[in-house]
């Protein structure tokens, strides 16, 4: 019997010392911890702080990604205010491009109306010299034929102030 009892003492104790031993070496991490060492994680709260660990990290990265969110509307407001801004100043631009051709259409016709008036001035030119060199009238025609040709000129005068934009 004292045979049969070291026997089965010798096991028992063995085992023992080895689950003694392998109760000391603990690890934290539930994935890589045995039955011991989460037996231990969790009576000495080792566990508790690697869950508010991960809550706080969680908070914090929570915390960033709302920052980032509002980053990302305060970016696609400033798009939009840059777009609106765009879009205006192509407006004004087309508005200028679209006065300017008009501009231009006023010059050639103005021109057209330059031509029509210097053939106008010039012919009042040449009757005027017509009545300075005619020596049959007397002095109160000549006088009477340059009053009106004068309201001519005056007319003509009006009409180029007219068009050059006095």
């Amino acid at each position: 019997m004292n045979r049969i009892r070291r026997r089965l003492l010798l096991p028992v104790i063995c085992l023992g010392s080895v689950l003694t031993l392998s109760a000391c070496q603990t690890n934290e991490d539930p994935a890589k911890g045995g039955f011991f060492s989460g037996m231990s994680n969790l009576s000495d709260g080792t566990y508790d702080k690697r869950a508010k660990q991960k809550q706080e990290t969680l908070e914090n990265e929570q915390d960033v990604n709302t920052q980032k969110q509002r980053e990302l509307q305060r970016t696609q407001q400033q798009q939009t205010a840059v777009a609106a801004d765009r879009t205006a100043a192509e407006q004004k631009a087309a508005a200028l491009d679209k006065d300017i051709a008009d501009l231009k259409k006023k010059v050639a016709k103005a021109k057209g109306n330059t031509t029509e008036l210097q053939r106008q001035i010039s012919q009042l030119e040449a009757r005027i010299a017509q009545v300075k060199a005619d020596p049959v009238s007397n002095d109160t025609e000549k006088e009477a034929r340059l009053d009106a040709l004068r309201k001519q000129k005056d007319s003509l005068s009006k009409e180029l102030d007219t068009l050059i934009g006095r």
